[in-house]
């Protein structure tokens, strides 16, 4: 049940030639919209596309609850730049578990330099630190304020 813009009324699937504007079950299209659409533009359930704008979202540029890509934007996203509660990016543009070295009580080395360290991401609980330190490969954590960061010591340097 793909409705499309085409003259062709076959549906479009994966294998199969996109649709200018396809909507249904797994729709392919340019504008693709319905559960689990593929295309350029994406709108629904779980929509992977250039822009994906759903419940959980695969492409460049997300808008969702779970997302992940260039830039995520949810509650709960992955990506280079993340925006949400529960972000997890090289940039986290605002959300919970942002760690700022900006502030004056930081050694101020070169901010970028701490942007580009995964080991000064900070996390509101130990397990989620404890789970970045096996990812980037150093052992234990340590507590910043409120929050857990990865490593049982913090980047030399930094504080």
């Amino acid at each position: 049940m793909t409705k499309s813009s085409s003259p062709d009324s076959a549906p479009a699937h994966c294998g199969s030639k996109p649709k200018r504007l396809a909507v249904g079950i797994a729709p392919l299209g340019t504008v693709s919209i319905g559960i689990v659409p593929m295309g350029v533009i994406c709108i629904g359930i779980v929509p992977m596309g250039v822009v994906s704008i759903g419940v959980v979202a695969m492409g460049v540029i997300n808008l969702s609850i779970v997302g992940m890509g260039l830039l995520a934007i949810g509650a709960n996203t992955m990506g280079v730049w993340t925006v949400g509660p529960m972000s997890m990016g090289l940039v986290q543009i605002g959300g919970r578990g942002s760690h700022n070295h900006s502030s004056p009580n930081h050694n101020s080395n070169s901010l970028a330099e701490s942007e580009d360290d995964p080991r000064l991401l900070a996390f509101p609980t130990k397990a989620e630190a404890e789970a970045q330190a096996k990812l980037i490969g150093c052992e234990g954590v340590h507590q910043m304020g409120s929050h857990w960061m990865p490593c049982s010591e913090h980047s030399t340097g930094h504080h």
